[in-house]
């Protein structure tokens, strides 16, 4: 576990130099948030960098907390309910959907745009935690009908967005597309390592009729502090 979260921060550093190095987003300049796409997707180094990296490393990877740090910001966003229909978005090979399992909660859909990792993990977990489902999506142009979740957990995607080229036009594509799949009164849970200064202007768009509150989370030992953004749909 040790050793994982070390190599867990040194990428987390690698992330925030790659994202000093280029201009900020001027979140003012999207204007309205919609679904309007661009050209270019923005996933950090593109899906092909995912797709190799699940391929020459299939082992699983916890990126930012898992389940034990969250399971009580996990609890908050299903209102105390273990029925309540989860969106697991950028799943990568995480443990945190297995890790929920476990403690009770069945309804779990985890989304990435790299295929490699969907089936691994489809396969990792057919005999022991079947209800699990797995698919590959765009985050942005998610093919789920509208207000069909009660909750939606992002870790760390927002950061691998902020990474890429576009950084504004995805991230709103993006948070309109989760917003749309939310239930009313369903809650948007991210994990990021942005500060409050560099995510909540994203959360504050037009047309994002979202309330929001932020906390910091307990700095694990070696660790940067890391935030919990948590946004419930407002109808």
């Amino acid at each position: 576990m040790a050793g994982d979260y070390a190599a867990n921060n040194g990428e987390v550093a690698q992330v925030k130099r790659k994202r000093e190095e280029s201009s900020t987003p001027v979140v003012s300049d999207v204007g309205a948030c919609s679904t309007a796409w661009v050209d270019k997707e923005g996933y950090g180094d593109g899906p092909e960098y995912w797709e190799k990296r699940y391929k020459e490393d299939p082992k699983p990877f916890e990126w930012l907390e898992g389940f034990e740090e969250l399971e009580a910001l996990i609890k908050e966003a299903a209102n105390g309910n273990q029925d309540a229909n989860f969106l697991n978005v950028g799943c990568g090979n995480s443990l945190l959907p297995e890790g929920m399992y476990d403690h009770g909660y069945k309804s779990i859909t985890s989304i990435d745009n790299a295929g490699t990792c969907i089936l691994q993990m489809a396969a990792r977990n057919k005999v022991m935690r079947p209800e699990l489902k797995w698919l590959k999506m765009d985050a942005t142009k998610m093919q789920f009908e509208k207000g069909i979740f009660d909750a939606v957990i992002d870790k760390s995607v927002i950061d691998t967005f902020a990474c890429g080229d576009n950084a504004s036009l995805v991230i709103c594509a993006y948070l309109a597309e989760c917003w749309r799949v939310l239930r009313p009164k369903g809650v948007f849970l991210c994990i990021s390592y942005g500060n409050p200064e560099t995510r909540l202007a994203f959360f504050r768009q037009k047309n994002l009729e979202f309330s929001v509150r932020h906390v910091a989370l307990p700095v694990r030992s070696a660790g940067s502090a890391h935030y919990a953004y948590v946004l419930t749909r407002i109808d």
